[in-house]
């Protein structure tokens, strides 16, 4: 009797070990179609885009435009009456 229940429970773990190994490598193929279907997908793959150069502001020689003047002056003259 004895014997009989060993051999039950070697069984019993034996089939939980074989469900277990082949569910984590069903899951392993299952990753790796996706992998594979994304790898190879044209929407999903990387294209290195190009730096765009930064140009710098050109720089100003000179005064001030006239109508910058002129907003100044008047702003100048009105905040010198309040």
């Amino acid at each position: 009797m004895v014997w009989q229940v060993a051999a039950i429970w070697i069984i019993v773990i034996t089939t939980l070990l074989w469900f277990n190994r082949d569910e984590r490598r069903a899951q392993a193929a299952r990753l790796e179609r996706r992998a594979r279907y994304f790898a190879h997908a044209p929407q999903y793959r990387y294209v290195p885009r190009t730096p765009v150069p930064i140009i710098p502001p050109k720089r100003r020689i000179g005064s001030l435009l006239r109508s910058d003047q002129a907003f100044f002056a008047d702003f100048l003259s009105q905040r010198a009456k309040h």
